[in-house]
């Protein structure tokens, strides 16, 4: 399993293996580092970035994205009236590891749900639907929310292979921790990249700086009647990259 593909397995799409990371072929293969700080070279992964990211902790509030799809198109009431996708997001960086906790509700139970710490620091607001379909689309949100960081499943240390998690029960709560050693997420995300054309990019010296990044989780049921207009990635449905809850992360402590 490469970067370039998801784990579906416990959705009835066994057979898919696409790409969750395989944006617009414009997407950036690097990440720019915030004002003011110097680029370094691929060799530099963790002795200075670890001191640009001290120990401490983070939070993004996860608000509603495509709300009408949530409250209205999902087609499957009997799995409970859960609203629209809500929840937090937190990271804590202490004694040389880094733990990722998601914690939401209202997300489509019984399948997985592509979770991201994306490049940007942006939601995108309503007016990213640009082709006026009523809804914000995976595309339609790259301007705004960027590239993908770090894939938020259970390999924190890989940005190339990992199941992100499953929803359950009648409230669609989506629990998910994670944790791995900083070291070795900044060296996975300075190693040069084997795919610079896909939408997963890499530090290439530049400061994780998590405060100027967010978090986007995607998935609505796989029945929901979305148009044509909805945009995805390439051999991806359009029902499992509409993102429905996004939150920029700010640091707490």
């Amino acid at each position: 399993m490469t970067r370039s593909t998801i784990r579906i397995a416990a959705l009835p799409l066994a057979a898919l293996v696409p790409l969750f990371a395989a944006c617009a072929d414009n997407s950036p293969s690097t990440v720019n580092a915030p004002a003011g700080a110097s680029m370094a070279s691929h060799s530099m992964v963790h002795g200075d970035q670890a001191d640009a990211l001290p120990d401490g902790d983070y939070e993004a509030d996860l608000h509603v994205l495509n709300a009408g799809v949530q409250e209205h198109l999902d087609p499957d009431r009997a799995d409970g009236a859960r609203g629209v996708t809500r929840g937090k997001a937190f990271f804590t960086v202490k004694n040389g590891e880094f733990t990722a906790v998601v914690s939401a509700m209202g997300v489509e139970p019984n399948m997985i749900h592509p979770q991201h710490i994306h490049a940007a620091a942006s939601c995108p607001p309503a007016s990213a639907d640009v082709n006026g379909d009523g809804f914000v689309d995976v595309i339609e949100g790259v301007p705004f929310y960027g590239p993908i960081l770090i894939p938020l499943d259970d390999n924190l240390a890989s940005q190339a292979a990992g199941a992100f998690p499953t929803a359950v029960g009648i409230q669609g709560l989506l629990n998910y921790t994670a944790t791995t050693s900083l070291t070795a997420l900044l060296n996975d995300l300075n190693a040069p990249d084997p795919d610079p054309t896909d939408a997963v990019v890499k530090l290439n010296g530049a400061p994780l700086a998590l405060e100027t990044r967010h978090v986007v989780i995607h998935g609505v049921d796989a029945h929901t009647p979305l148009p044509p207009t909805v945009a995805s990635l390439p051999g991806v449905p359009a029902f499992l990259t509409l993102p429905v809850a996004c939150g920029e992360i700010r640091r707490i402590r």
